[in-house]
Order: structure tokens, then C-alpha cells, then sequence
């Protein structure tokens, strides 16, 4: 086989932290005590976030006292501005966004039911769904998915056995994102995509290779940059320390230019856990639009469903970062397992799987091009891990082999 397989795996930035009862915000545009859950990320002595959770945030006017009876389980954090100077060592510093919105009905999603208030305290502060993007490059109604071409038992798929996948997935899903160019996947996905009526969103992985990779792009599709949506540069590189932020801007810049001059005008992005882009907002800045994944489940106390919760939350937390809040934000990652080891109230099975996955298309009902569901079939290549729940091999939507693992 050519090249080498990627393990893209999920990362779930988890450290031992205890929960906090609240957190305590001071807020000078309140008038009054307000609390709300946030997803909030926390940060170490340096800034670097470690691990993300959703918490009780009490927003209080700078008039009110915090009683001193709570204060030892609270911690005090200033919305405007936000500082930048590191905790004391050992301290973990939340970083929490402003509040969102009131929802009116229509904001929250009606293919999913509504639990009682007290079973999870963001039903009630649900944030708006995301808005459609400004501009969406493929204007597809259809969600799109990422797809691996290695099989189970080893080895790549044949032509034949992309296709077959590929006439699957076309049932359902617009883009089909994958990540290298090794096993001649850009070729067979090619054909497939034009047979059965999917655009790609190509990947180049080896950022130490980018000339080459462009090169195996623009040979495997033909240089018929038509059926092209995006092109990423790296996956959760800056997340697990496979490239600093430099590097990772400067491969982006060197892609976009290769690709340039092989004839390819479309969207180059760097793709990064949204952890990663909230401490550096620069990595969407400088893409032509931001690209984020976003995995509910590694969030132990989001369950299956309120996953659109979550990622409508961080895609708002995503904005507030950037320099244009109106850019274009793709998640190109999110989904839910079906199998594995549970994380808190994150808990994988194929009934919880299609809760999440309904709550999260509910969130994204109108702009479906803007999110990518994590994943086709399930990863049989994948090794199981400890630190990703066991459930690294069993993200396949409703639990679905491909034909080559069967």
C-alpha cells in the first residue's frame, strides 16, 4: 500500500480536575444574578487549554456580592476584557464566553424531545442554531461525512470497494471529507464521487510533503477542480503537538499557493480541534474559512441529547474569537459512537448515537453543508484506546460496516 494509513484519532484534552459548583462572572451589562450553563475550556499556568466541560456560570452585576459562603467552590472571571495572564500553577483557569441569547422556540431543534429542565440545565439556555454561512461553497442540502479507504483487516480498498461505499453514502450525504492521498484514495474517490454525485473534501495529511501531495491531488481528480469543495491542510496538528501554530500556518500558506498554480481556486483550510483554535483563533483567520472539530462526547457532561447543544455553543465561542465573526465556520468533525466505554453522561450505543446525530442535524437544519459527521462506516484499521472510551473503531453511522469489513 502507498503511503501510510492515518490515525486520526479523537483527542479529548481530559486532565483530573474537580468540578466546580459554579463559576462566578462579573458582567457589568447585568442588572441582576443570572446563572446559565457555559462550555467552558480550561487553561494551565501557561494558557494552554487542557480540558473543556460544561458548568454551572453564575453572571452577576458588579454591584452584587458573591456571598462569602460559596466563595471557596467559585472562581471569579472578568468577561471585558479577558485577561491573558496565566494562573497560579496548579490552579486550572476557566475562560467562559459571554452568555447566549434567549432562544425562542424555533431556536431549538423539534426532531429531538425535551427532557424535564432538571435533567440537564442548558435545555433552557439553548443557543440559537448556527447561522448559515455567508457563502457555502457547495450549496448542498445534504450533511456531508468523512470516509476512510482502509480495510479492517489491512491493506486499501480496491476501486470497486470505494464505489460500493460511495453508492452507500450518496444516499444520504453531499461532501465526503477525507484526509490523505495515500491508496490512491483521491482517484477512486474521484470516480466514485462522479458517478454517484458527491464533491470531496481532499486532505492533505504529511504537511512535510505538501508539493507531492498537491501533485497526487491534482493527477487523481483529473485536474476537474470542479468537484473539489475544500482541501485541508494537516488534522488536529496544533491539538496533539504534531506541528506548532507556525508551522501549521506556514504548510497552509505553502498549499494554498501549490494548489493555486495547479489550477484549484477553491476553499484551503487548516482543520484543528476547536480547543486548539480558541487558544489560537489565527489558525481560522488566516483559512479561507474556519474549519473545527467539535465532539460532543468528550465532554462527560453532555449527553446524546444535547450534542447539537454543544457544538452550536462552541461554534458561537468559535466567533468570538475571530477577526471576522461572519466568516464562513465548518465543523468538519462531530458524530457519536455507538460502542464503547462511557464518559460521564456521554454514553456510546446506536440509540444514543441517533439521538445525538438527530440533535445535531436538528442544529443544523438550515445550513446542512456546515457540518460534517464523524463517520461513515466504522474504522475497523483503528486500534481500541483507553483514553478515547475504547470506542475509536465504532463511530460508523448506525453502526454501519463497510462491505469490505463484512
Amino acid at each position: 500500500m502507498a503511503g501510510h494509513r492515518h490515525a486520526h484519532r479523537h483527542k479529548s484534552n481530559r486532565v483530573a480536575i474537580p468540578k466546580r459548583d459554579k463559576i462566578t462572572v462579573t458582567d457589568s451589562t447585568r442588572t441582576e444574578p443570572t446563572e446559565i450553563p457555559e462550555v467552558v475550556v480550561y487553561v494551565d499556568q501557561y494558557n494552554n487549554p487542557i480540558r473543556t466541560a460544561t458548568e454551572t456560570v453564575v453572571y452577576v452585576p458588579i454591584t452584587v456580592e458573591t456571598p462569602e459562603a460559596v466563595a471557596p467552590k467559585t472562581s471569579t472571571v472578568y468577561i471585558t476584557p479577558v485577561s491573558s495572564r496565566a494562573s497560579p500553577a496548579g490552579e486550572p483557569t476557566p475562560l467562559v464566553s459571554p452568555q447566549p441569547a434567549t432562544p425562542t422556540p424555533q431556536d431549538i431543534p423539534t426532531d429531538e424531545p425535551v427532557p424535564p429542565v432538571q435533567s440537564d440545565p442548558g435545555i433552557s439556555n439553548l443557543p440559537s442554531p448556527p447561522a448559515p454561512s455567508p457563502s457555502v461553497s457547495n450549496g448542498s442540502s445534504l450533511y456531508g461525512v468523512t470516509y476512510s479507504p482502509y480495510k479492517g483487516s489491512g491493506g486499501c480498498k480496491s476501486a470497486d470497494e470505494v464505489d460500493a461505499d460511495f453508492a452507500v453514502m450518496a444516499q444520504d450525504y453531499g461532501v465526503i471529507r477525507l484526509y490523505g492521498v495515500d491508496c490512491d484514495q483521491v482517484a477512486t474517490a474521484y470516480a466514485a464521487a462522479k458517478k454517484h454525485g458527491n464533491t470531496l473534501f481532499l486532505g492533505i495529511f504529511d504537511i512535510n510533503s505538501i508539493e507531492q501531495s498537491v501533485a497526487t491531488i491534482a493527477a487523481g481528480v483529473q485536474h476537474d477542480w470542479s468537484i473539489v469543495d475544500t482541501v485541508s491542510v494537516g488534522n488536529e496538528l496544533v491539538n496533539n503537538g504534531g506541528a506548532t501554530v507556525s508551522q501549521s500556518l506556514g504548510a497552509l500558506s505553502e498549499a494554498r499557493s501549490a494548489l493555486r498554480t495547479a489550477g484549484y481556486q477553491g476553499p484551503v483550510v487548516v482543520v484543528d480541534t476547536f480547543v486548539a483554535i480558541l487558544a489560537h483563533p489565527e489558525l481560522c483567520d488566516q483559512s479561507d474559512y474556519c474549519a473545527i472539530n467539535v465532539h460532543p462526547f468528550f465532554d462527560p457532561n453532555t449527553g446524546p441529547l444535547h450534542a447539537g447543544w454543544f457544538v452550536a455553543s462552541i461554534v458561537k465561542r468559535v466567533r468570538s474569537r475571530m477577526s471576522d465573526p461572519n466568516k464562513r465556520v465548518v465543523v468538519t468533525e462531530t458524530g457519536w459512537p455507538w460502542q464503547g466505554e462511557s464518559n460521564g453522561a456521554a454514553i456510546p450505543g446506536l440509540n444514543q448515537q441517533s439521538i445525538a446525530i438527530s440533535s445535531i442535524k436538528g442544529a443544523y437544519k438550515n445550513n446542512p453543508s456546515d457540518v460534517i459527521l464523524f463517520t461513515a462506516f466504522n474504522d475497523m484499521w483503528k486500534k481500541p484506546d483507553a483514553g478515547t472510551f475504547m470506542a475509536e473503531q465504532f463511530w460508523g453511522m448506525g453502526g454501519r460496516y463497510s462491505t469490505s469489513d463484512e
